[in-house]
């Protein structure tokens, strides 16, 4: 038999056996998260807005996961170009313990500093953000989430809102 098909027969099998075997012991000790928002308006004025979130999280507990996080915001339109980029500490703690198939609820919070740059004034701000959601588990490590933060820039003009979130989670 050709060794190309021996290896993706053996291949094929681990892709089987392990999410079987995974179902087993659903412990994690990271996860990734990527998620965002993208606002496009026409009328009255042409405006654009894109929020973007990397964050890694460590578990601490089943339920309890540390977190830092790398969010770039941006804001174009009316005469206005400004951004932002924050590094935060936080925590995540998930209602009930995750677990594949299953619909997750969770509250999040952190806080950190923004670099903001508004085209006239740049500075570095004390931000934070709180909020929670649902990891919608697809896959026995992987979750579609979907969130509702609070958040705060102390800059020079206090800069405050709700924001939803959309985005993809990984274990590990």
């Amino acid at each position: 038999m050709n060794k190309h098909i021996v290896g993706l027969l053996a291949a094929s099998a681990l892709a089987f056996a392990l999410p079987a075997a995974a179902q087993q012991n659903l412990t994690f000790s990271n996860e990734i998260s990527v998620f965002g928002s993208w606002e496009d308006f026409r009328e009255p004025v042409d405006l654009e807005q894109t929020h973007i979130v990397a964050r890694y999280g460590r578990f601490i507990q089943p339920q309890l996961v540390g977190t830092l996080g790398l969010q770039r915001s941006r804001f174009e339109g009316g005469g206005i170009d400004a951004a932002s980029t924050a590094l935060t500490v936080g925590a995540k703690y998930y209602i009930t313990p995750p677990r594949g198939n299953a619909i997750v609820p969770f509250v999040d919070a952190a806080i950190g500093a923004a670099i903001t740059d508004n085209g006239q004034d740049d500075s570095t701000d004390l931000t934070w953000e709180i909020g929670g959601g649902i990891s919608w588990f697809f896959t026995q490590a992987t979750s579609f989430d979907a969130a509702l933060r609070f958040f705060h820039a102390d800059t020079d003009v206090e800069t405050k809102g709700t924001r939803i979130f959309i985005g993809l989670t990984t274990r590990f």
